[in-house]
Order: C-alpha cells, then structure tokens, then sequence
C-alpha cells in the first residue's frame, strides 16, 4: 500500500497536483476522523427510511443522501446545507423535506456535474448495486442555481453500474465521469448523453476478499473506490477505500475504515476541496454519520 504523506497530499489532490507517494503504512489504520454530521432514524431528513445510500457534494458545498428502506425501496432524497464557516457536525441542517424519488430505486451512489449537457446542476444515481439491484439505468435530477431538488429523468447506459463519480477538473478541466462496477472501470467525456460513448478503462481493479461494492468520488487525477462489509465479513473485518489514476493504475490500496463488530458500513466518498467524507450506514439503530476521511 502506498501512503500519500500528509493533510497538504489531499489539498494537492483536489487541485490536480501530483504527489509522490511516502512509506508503506498498516492497511489496518483508522482512517475515519471526527463527525460531521449525525443522523438518527427518527431524523425528519430521513422520512421514516432506515438506510443510508449514495452521498455527493454538491453546489456551495451542500450535501445530498439518499435513503432508503431495507429492502431498497421508496427512495427519498435529502439536502445538507452548512449554516456556519466551519465544517462541525452542528453547522450542518437539513434542507426542507426529503424528496420521495421512486426512480432513484437502490440509490447506491450520486455524482454531480455543475452543468449537466449544457443544462445547470444535477445529480446523476446509479439505480442498480453490486449483485441484487442490477441496472444499466441512472436518474438525473436537475438542480436550481441554489441547489434545490428539482425535476428527474432516466437514462439508459450501456452497462450495468453501481458506482459514478464526476469531476468538473479532470481532463485539463473539459470535465470526466468514472464508472465502476465490480472489477471494471469506464471513463466518459462531459460531452454528449451518457447513453453511450463509455471507455473501458480497466477490467480488473484490485479488490480485498468480498467486501461489496459502494460509492465512488473523482477528482483531476484521481478516483476513490469504497467498499463495505456484508454479511460474510468476519467481525474482525474493515470497509476499504481504494485509490486509482484515471486510467485505473493502483495509487493507494487497502485504506481502512474500521466496521465496528460489523455496525458501521461505508456507502460513499466524496469531498469539498480539501475536506473529504465518507458516509457511514450504521446498523443495529444506531445514527447514521458522515465523517472525516483522514490522510
């Protein structure tokens, strides 16, 4: 595993800078840091839904969360906005209501582009997962200039996906989506509809033993991949978060986010600058969280 040196590599990354990475560290290292957010089932942003899914960062830094139930089903979709300068889990409020999406159906992860086809903001869902919810279909969700949840549409791509990010800086800044399902990772260009025009930029990225699948985050240079426990985790076991070049080569491999006896389950990354979250689903009633991630 190669470790990226300090709080400075991430401020490097979300930039666009190259950084060479320092000594090998234990892939058993906490790297989940202090609480942003805190939210309990009887939260009013959750609408009676008990599952945490896809999360993603959007205009001016607000946050947006799908839940669902536990089968996956009634999706809602809530918003995150910050009231204070400073990233503490008590400067964060909910939006208004959650909005009920029946498209968004597993939810399993969200990107945002800040002009979707020349369009304004939206957020893009994979509708499908790893294994149980297979779908080649995404929901856009357009967005008004201060963030609001607006209207939603379907696309069909040409493959099945659980996992999209975008970055508006990739491709000296023309803009990029990565894709990731299971072993494979696709690469599309901002430009044209997302229905086809997908690159297979590797067919067998690393993975460690049989976490499941999760959100993903991109930025200039470089691609998060998460994946969770699940049932055949041993207790011992830790989610894990993956590091790629855009064209999949190995960065940074085996980051650990630790399960906590199996309760705590990573469902996506994502970052504003220099700050970088993960979204936890905690299981057994527990609050849901999003937290630091740590370099």
């Amino acid at each position: 595993m190669k470790k990226l040196s300090s709080v400075a590599s991430v401020l490097a990354l979300s930039i666009g800078v190259a950084v060479a990475p320092a000594a090998a560290a234990s892939a058993a290292t906490d790297r989940s840091g202090a609480e942003r957010l805190n939210i309990p089932n009887n939260s009013a942003c959750k609408a009676g839904r008990t599952v945490m899914q896809g999360m993603v960062a959007g205009p001016g830094g607000q946050l947006y969360i799908v839940f669902t139930k536990a089968a996956g089903a009634e999706p809602v979709l809530s918003r995150w906005s910050r009231d204070g300068s400073t990233w503490d889990g008590a400067s964060w409020t909910c939006s208004g209501a959650p909005v009920s999406m029946p498209t968004l159906e597993h939810g399993n992860d969200l990107a945002y582009n800040p002009d979707y086809l020349g369009q304004g903001p939206a957020l893009i869902a994979t509708q499908g997962s790893q294994s149980s919810f297979l779908s080649d279909d995404v929901t856009i969700v357009h967005l008004s200039s201060s963030g609001a949840i607006g209207a939603a549409e379907e696309v069909d791509l040409p493959m099945n996906i659980s996992g999209l990010c975008y970055s508006a800086t990739a491709a000296d800044g023309a803009g990029k989506y990565a894709a990731r399902r299971l072993g494979s990772l696709w690469t599309h260009s901002s430009s044209g509809s997302l229905s086809s025009g997908w690159t297979l930029a590797d067919s067998s990225l690393t993975s460690h033993d049989n976490r499941s699948d999760q959100g993903i985050d991109c930025s200039a240079n470089y691609i998060w991949n998460t994946k969770s426990i699940n049932d055949s985790t041993p207790e011992t076991g830790w989610n894990w978060v993956y590091q790629y070049n855009w064209s999949g080569g190995d960065v940074e491999g085996d980051i650990g986010i630790p399960s906590n006896s199996l309760v705590d389950e990573i469902e996506d990354i994502t970052h504003v600058g220099s700050d970088f979250f993960v979204g936890i689903n905690r299981n057994d009633g527990l609050a849901d969280t999003v937290k630091v991630f740590t370099e």
